[in-house]
C-alpha cells in the first residue's frame, strides 16, 4: 500500500508541474487531482476543487460518460458553460481508466486552451490549415444541431430541473419524447439532448413531419435509388434516417405523421435497418431518435389517430418542457439577450425599463417564450426611444393583466380600475395621435366616456401625449 501512495504522489507530482491543464476523476464522479494550471484556467483552488462533484466545478463535463463507456475521447472540442471559463472552447482529450474490465477513475487534459490557439498551430503549416478549413466548412453545411445547454436561459426552478433531465436523458441512447406547448421551446431541448450526448460531434438532423407532403413521407425518411420512380434523381437520395446515422433524429412535430407513416417508422426502430425506395439492399442505421409534440397522444391513440404501439416505443423517455407561466420568474433573464439579438439584426441597442418587468410577469402568455420573443420585437420597433417602457406594452397584454388578483392592491378594486383605464387611454392617445375618434373605437368606449376618463387624467400628462 505504501508504495502505491508512494507512486501516486509522484505521479501528482510529475503531474502538478506540467504546463497543460490535466484532472483526475474518481468512478463515483469526485476529482482526485487538478493541477495548478487547470485551476488558474477555471479561476479555482485546488483546495475548493479536489473531492468535490465534477459537475459542482464543470458543470458539463463528460468524464462522468467516458467513466460509463470506457471509450477514450481524442481531441474532442468543449465549450464551458459556467464559472470564470464559461463560453471558452478548448481541445481535450478525456481518457478513462479501466482494470480488469473495471473503471477505477478517469483522466483529462486540455491539448489547447483556447481554439485560437489550435488555429495558431495550424497555420504554421499552409496546407493542413486549408484543409482544415475546407472540413470545417463542409461540417457546418452539415452539422445542423446549434443550440446548447446554455441556450436555455433561467434560473427557476422549472428550469434548472429541466436541465438536469435533459443531462440524464442525454447520457443514455433510448427514444426521448418531447411534450409542451406550443412556442416552448421543444427544439431547443432537443438539440442539447444531443450536444450532452456521446453522439455530440455527430449529425443532428430535424424532420418537421407537419410540414412534409404525404406524398414524399417515405422518400424523405428512407432515401430511394435512382430511377426507382418518375421525377426520381439520377443519382439516388439519401434518407433522413441514412443522414443522420450515427447521430441524432429530431422527429419534430410527430404527432402530424400520418398513419401509414407511423407503421413504417415503428418497423425500422424496431429492427434498426431499412431499405431505400425501389432497393433491394438492407441497410443497417444506428440513429438516436428525438420526438417532439404539442398534441396529447394519449387522446389520440383513443381515437386511433396514432398508433399505440409506436407511442410506447418512442416514450421510453420523457421530458415535458415547462410553459412560460411556470417560470414567469425568468422573464428578466429572458429579455436581454432577445434584446441583444434585436441590436445585432437592426444595429439599434435598447434597454429595457425595470418597470416593464412585473407587467409582463402578470401576463399568461399562452404563446410561451415564442409570444414573448414577438411581443418584445414589437415593443422594440414601435418604441421611439432607446429605452422600452410600460407605453409600448401592447394593449392585450395590458388587458390580460388588468383583473389578476396580483394587481388588487390595498386601495381597492374601483381605484385599481381606474387607474387602469387611465393607462389605457395615455397609450391609445398616444398610437392614435391624439385622435379621439380612432381612441374611443380601439378601446371601444363612447366618446362621452373617453371625455370622463381624460377629466381624471392630469393636465400635464395629456400633454405630454400631445
Amino acid at each position: 500500500m505504501s508504495d502505491k501512495k508512494e507512486d501516486l504522489n509522484i505521479y501528482k507530482k510529475a503531474l502538478e508541474v506540467v504546463p497543460m491543464p490535466v484532472i483526475m476523476v474518481a468512478p463515483d464522479d469526485h476529482i482526485l487531482f487538478i493541477n495548478k494550471s487547470y485551476c488558474d484556467f477555471l479561476g479555482i483552488t485546488q483546495k475548493y476543487a479536489i473531492g468535490r462533484h465534477i459537475y459542482e466545478v464543470i458543470e458539463n463535463s463528460r468524464m462522468p460518460l467516458i467513466m460509463k463507456t470506457q471509450k477514450v475521447e481524442y481531441a474532442d472540442r468543449h465549450k464551458y458553460i459556467n464559472g470564470k471559463a464559461k463560453g471558452k472552447e478548448i481541445i481535450v482529450h478525456r481518457i478513462p481508466i479501466v482494470e480488469n474490465g473495471v473503471t477505477v477513475g478517469s483522466f483529462a487534459m486540455l491539448a489547447f486552451t483556447s481554439i485560437a490557439d489550435l488555429t495558431a498551430l495550424a497555420e504554421k503549416n499552409q496546407r493542413i490549415n486549408s484543409e482544415l478549413n475546407y472540413y470545417k466548412l463542409k461540417m457546418l453545411e452539415l452539422q445542423s444541431s446549434k443550440y446548447s445547454l446554455e441556450n436555455i436561459v433561467g434560473s427557476s426552478m422549472a428550469i434548472r430541473e429541466l436541465k438536469e433531465e435533459i443531462i440524464k436523458v442525454a447520457q443514455v441512447r433510448q427514444t426521448v419524447l418531447i411534450t409542451g406547448e406550443s412556442g416552448v421551446g421543444k427544439e431547443l431541448i432537443a438539440h442539447s439532448i444531443h450536444n450532452c450526448s456521446e453522439r455530440h460531434d455527430r449529425m443532428f438532423v430535424r424532420v418537421n413531419c407537419a410540414a412534409i407532403p404525404e406524398n414524399l413521407f417515405e422518400s424523405e425518411f428512407f432515401g430511394y435509388e435512382a430511377g426507382s420512380f418518375s421525377g426520381a434523381s439520377k443519382s439516388g437520395k439519401v434518407g433522413m434516417f441514412e443522414l443522420a446515422n450515427n447521430g441524432t433524429l429530431f422527429l419534430d412535430e410527430i404527432g402530424e405523421l400520418p398513419l401509414f407513416m407511423q407503421s413504417k417508422l415503428l418497423r425500422v426502430l424496431q429492427e434498426k435497418e431499412l431499405t431505400r425506395i425501389g432497393g433491394h439492399k438492407t441497410i443497417a442505421i444506428d440513429v438516436r431518435i428525438i420526438a417532439a409534440t404539442n398534441r396529447n397522444l394519449e387522446k389520440m391513440i383513443q381515437e386511433e389517430k396514432f398508433r399505440e404501439d409506436l407511442y410506447y416505443r418512442i416514450n421510453i423517455l420523457n421530458i415535458k418542457a415547462p410553459s412560460l407561466r411556470e417560470h414567469l420568474e425568468d422573464i428578466p433573464e429572458l429579455i436581454p439577450g432577445m434584446l441583444e439579438d434585436l441590436y445585432k439584426e437592426n444595429g439599434v441597442k435598447k434597454t429595457m425599463a425595470k418597470e416593464v418587468y412585473p407587467i409582463l410577469q402578470k401576463y399568461s402568455w399562452p404563446g410561451n417564450v415564442r409570444e414573448l420573443n414577438n411581443i418584445l420585437s414589437k415593443m422594440y420597433y414601435m418604441s421611439n426611444d432607446d429605452e422600452i417602457t410600460t407605453e409600448d406594452i401592447p394593449l392585450h397584454i395590458i388587458r390580460g393583466t388588468a383583473m389578476k388578483k396580483a394587481d388588487l392592491k390595498a386601495e381597492g378594486l374601483d381605484q385599481m380600475v381606474e387607474a387602469m383605464e387611465k393607462r389605457m387611454v395615455l397609450q391609445t392617445l398616444k398610437q392614435t395621435d391624439y385622435n379621439l375618434t380612432k381612441t374611443a373605437e380601439v378601446l371601444q368606449i363612447s366618446r362621452p366616456r373617453l371625455y370622463r376618463i381624460m377629466k381624471k387624467i392630469p393636465e400635464d400628462n395629456l400633454k405630454k401625449e400631445k
